[in-house]
């Protein structure tokens, strides 16, 4: 694996073609590719344990090394079920542990302790950033992913991302940031936690276009906008999400009401329970200027 110099940073883009060469790898070994992988019949492949179990809010994954044996860790408190989308990623980030050599290794000789996982992109450390690029990959591989998105359409926001999700066996967070960052088609991925601004995820094209600074309080979304209604909601509607037409100039306070740049957006919104809400924007026409 290519040496990484930050604790805390950002992937580079050969770090992370790495890392998806790394999950192609264990995906061939391990995969009949029929159907989602399954990350728990790789563990086992492995000779590693697994252990679900109930840890309150310590961990979604962990993965120790104690006696000369690897176990994974996986937190039915905040997954829910052990075959759930979201334990599925946990799964698999915990796998990146063991599969990426320096983390698995640094883990074997005692040079790092066992720490906490906290998955699905909420962590700012690269060693959890590797891990989640490496899940990423081996749960939504990338030829498998794209042609997937096109046979669905690129201009039906999150319907496509729900559609994927239920495909592939994620969540809708881990596949719309996966529809973004390989370019599928323009479109901005906001995470909101509960009460505040989350992250966000920007398509190539709609960074080298200028659409990159979002707002980024809560308190500023527009009453009756789609992201202010999946605030205030339990659950998502019928269709999976609310929808609304908005404007560039509202979410992105570099752009000026009017410009050339402010153009029709979909505002695409889903409630994701005690994990906040997500809001896919995209634009009217499929292009951005």
């Amino acid at each position: 694996m290519a040496r990484s110099d930050p604790v805390r940073g950002y992937l580079s883009s050969a770090q992370k073609a790495e890392l998806a060469e790394l999950a192609e790898a264990v995906l061939d070994e391990h995969s009949d590719g029929v159907g989602p992988v399954d990350p728990a019949r790789i563990i086992r492949a492995k000779g590693l344990r697994l252990v679900f179990g109930d840890y309150r809010e310590a961990f979604d994954g962990l993965l120790r090394h104690r006696s000369g044996r690897f176990t994974v860790f996986c937190n039915l408190t905040r997954v829910e079920t052990n075959t759930s989308p979201r334990a599925r990623f946990v799964l698999c980030h915990e796998l990146g542990h063991f599969f990426i050599p320096n983390h698995r290794n640094a883990l074997r000789s005692g040079l790092a302790p066992h720490h906490p996982s906290f998955c699905e992109y909420e962590s700012k450390l690269f060693v959890e950033q590797q891990a989640d690029c490496f899940a990423s990959n081996l749960l939504l591989p990338r030829s498998q992913f794209l042609t997937e998105a096109r046979k669905k359409g690129t201009r039906d926001g999150l319907k496509t991302i729900l559609a994927l999700a239920r495909l592939f066996g994620t969540s809708v967070t881990a596949a719309a940031i996966r529809y973004a960052t390989l370019g599928a088609s323009p479109c901005v991925v906001i995470k909101w936690n509960p009460n505040r601004y989350g992250w966000k995820w920007l398509s190539e094209d709609a960074y080298a276009a200028g659409y990159r600074k979002t707002i980024e309080d809560p308190a500023a979304v527009l009453e009756g906008s789609a992201t202010a209604a999946a605030f205030g909601a339990s659950k998502p509607p019928a269709e999976g999400y609310f929808k609304q037409a908005t404007t560039a100039a509202f979410w992105f306070p570099f752009v000026k009401p009017g410009s050339n740049k402010d153009v029709i957006l979909h505002e695409h919104a889903m409630p994701l329970g005690r994990f906040g809400a997500l809001t896919f924007l995209y634009p009217l026409d499929g292009a951005l200027p």
